[in-house]
């Protein structure tokens, strides 16, 4: 390993530990309210996530199709961040539509990964379509059911639109992991765990997020909005480290 090396896994470190140290003070900040503060602290474990990702492109020399998507994934996923926490509603559509656009990125750095290792794999099966559907409408039912929000609330309604590409992020994660790990490629399983956790937090994080933004009952509930952001960045974090193994 070359000091060139070292310096690099170092600064990864560095930047993990800055984003963990950062995270409770964000949330300390952004209590009362969206602030100039808060923004300033979840703005750091943001840039955080995206040196990670810039700093694994370093590391790895990869400069895949993969690579590159995610990146541009985790860029807009930084503006996401900025704008969900301006006051508004106009920043807030802005937010998020750099959200979904970042997990669009995510799905086309996964097809470009199923091209590179399964050029004979078909990237959409009707299993995977099948269990998009199991997912989305129990979350539906969850929402409606169990938390009692109106079908015809606009949360229930960015939910849905959102959940047409989270959840595929999600299992498309998951089915290119599973077919990685089978393939026995160098260090498959660690990439196959990264990717799949991290878009499995994604998951947690963003079913947790709809409701403490659009659901009078939980918009107080501290241990909720503690998840919701620990899950997040750590979904980000993992899905940028995975650039490391995949790709290369």
């Amino acid at each position: 390993m070359s000091p060139q090396q070292i310096l690099l896994i170092v600064l990864t470190a560095v930047a993990i530990v800055v984003e963990i140290i950062f995270t409770p003070l964000f949330l300390k900040a952004q209590r009362p309210g969206i602030s100039t503060k808060s923004r300033f602290y979840k703005m750091i474990c943001a840039t955080m996530f995206v040196c990670v990702g810039v700093l694994a492109i370093l590391y790895s020399g990869n400069r895949s199709d993969f690579a590159q998507f995610m990146m541009i994934g985790l860029v807009f996923s930084w503006f996401g961040d900025l704008f969900l926490h301006i006051k508004g509603k106009k920043p807030f559509i802005v937010g998020f539509i750099c959200f979904t656009t970042a997990h669009v990125f995510y799905l086309i750095a996964y097809a470009h990964a199923t091209k590179q290792y399964f050029p004979e794999r078909r990237f959409i099966t009707w299993g995977e379509v099948l269990i998009f559907v199991v997912l989305e409408v129990s979350l539906l039912l969850f929402y409606t059911k169990v938390k009692k929000m109106s079908i015809r609330s606009v949360g229930i309604k960015l939910g849905i639109v959102y959940g047409f590409v989270l959840l595929p992020m999600m299992i498309k994660a998951a089915a290119f992991s599973l077919d990685f790990i089978r393939s026995g490629a160098p260090n498959a399983f660690l990439a196959g765990f990264l990717l799949t956790f991290g878009a499995f937090c994604f998951v947690l994080s963003d079913t947790s997020l709809l409701l403490t933004m659009f659901n009078p009952p939980d918009r107080k509930n501290i241990k909720l909005k503690n998840h919701n952001i620990a899950t997040y960045f750590a979904a980000q974090t993992l899905l940028a480290l995975t650039i490391h193994f995949i790709g290369v």
